[in-house]
């Protein structure tokens, strides 16, 4: 089940006594643990939180921690990190996996099988939580059609867009299309760094219902990518001043120069590539899954490399490397470096 519908039934009250969480967005499994925990307490239960390191747990001792009554009122929503009873088991010299002899399931399964059709939740909440799961496995596929198995992927594209409307359609709000590509521009794919930032817009919008592109770049500083995709703009445009003042704003963020310069010289990768993917008349989304960016990025490439020849780009890149190899066996100062680099770009190189 997708972490989406999964937050769906949730809170439509529809809970269940044990979940898998499985995939590496935590910031949605700690999500929708907030959300189990308010909807019990709209139900009038009062329930504590416990998260225990399964790791080393063996599924005998996780049942005998489930069999154990609280010793407060209410119930015990039960968190167990990295439990290995759902991935690939260890094999023996055969490649067969080892087994108790006259056993058929490994001990504790049984149990946790038996826990599993509980349909209501009474005074335990289990949630085991694995980076991933082993879905040729009998535990996993009784798990899976029950309907207890549920997976965070990261959000990126289409599915990350679709979680900040959402997110924003709890509230009531909704965001124009410009808005929503400048937001993530700036925002990256963080969510709980995005999630910082919606609530902060919407507590500014107040009774207002839609974010618009230019509150978006009047409260969402840029991040590092997004100040470099200026800078390569100033390049493109000889605006020694405005590149300056993008770099200045990465150096105020703490990025070490080395990685200012990698991130220039990936720029300046992105709009060649582009440039060869677009005489090659490439759809899009083709060129983004290239690019391996979303498709709003190769929008903004498309705009930003009609400033410069493939042959231009192929010299500044050279240059790029030659000023990071400087730096790095100590011949420049990089700082120094980094701005005689941008006044290098935006004097010497040829436009389109």
């Amino acid at each position: 089940m997708h972490y989406a519908q999964a937050m769906g039934r949730v809170r439509q009250g529809l809970l269940s006594p044990f979940y898998l969480f499985s995939g590496p967005e935590k910031f949605l499994q700690e999500k929708m643990l907030q959300e189990i925990y308010s909807r019990l307490q709209q139900e009038g239960k009062t329930f504590f939180l416990e998260r225990l390191s399964g790791i080393e747990l063996s599924l005998p001792a996780l049942m005998q921690n489930v069999r154990q009554k609280t010793i407060f009122s209410g119930g015990r929503i039960l968190w167990v990190e990295g439990p290995p009873y759902f991935t690939t088991p260890k094999t023996g010299p055969a490649g067969r996996k080892k087994k108790p002899a006259g056993q058929d399931k490994p001990p504790g399964e049984a149990e946790l099988l038996t826990f599993l059709q509980q349909e209501k939740v009474s005074d335990l909440v289990l949630i085991l939580v694995v980076p991933n799961v082993d879905r040729r496995r009998r535990l996993v596929k009784t798990i899976e059609s029950g309907g207890r198995l549920v997976e965070f992927p990261l959000l990126k594209g289409a599915a990350l867009r679709k979680w900040v409307r959402d997110e924003l359609s709890l509230e009531k709000k909704q965001i124009e299309a410009e808005a929503l590509q400048e937001f993530l521009a700036r925002g990256g794919e963080n969510l709980q760094l995005l999630q910082m930032e919606l609530d902060k817009m919407v507590t500014y919008l107040g009774p207002e219902k839609t974010l618009t592109r230019a509150l978006v770049e009047k409260l969402v500083a840029e991040n590092s990518r997004g100040n470099i995709f200026h800078l390569v703009e100033a390049v493109g445009r000889r605006d020694v001043e405005g590149a300056l003042g993008h770099l200045y704003k990465m150096r105020l963020q703490n990025e070490p120069p080395l990685v200012i310069l990698a991130m220039i010289a990936r720029q300046f990768r992105l709009l060649y590539q582009y440039l060869i993917f677009q005489e090659k008349k490439l759809p899009v989304r083709e060129m983004a899954s290239a690019l391996k960016t979303p498709p709003f990025v190769v929008n903004k490439l498309a705009g930003q490399a009609q400033s410069y020849r493939a042959e231009t780009l192929a010299r500044i890149i050279a240059t790029v490397k030659e000023y990071d190899l400087g730096i790095k066996t100590g011949r420049f100062e990089a700082h120094t470096a980094l701005e005689k680099l941008i006044l290098q770009l935006t004097t010497a190189q040829g436009k389109k």
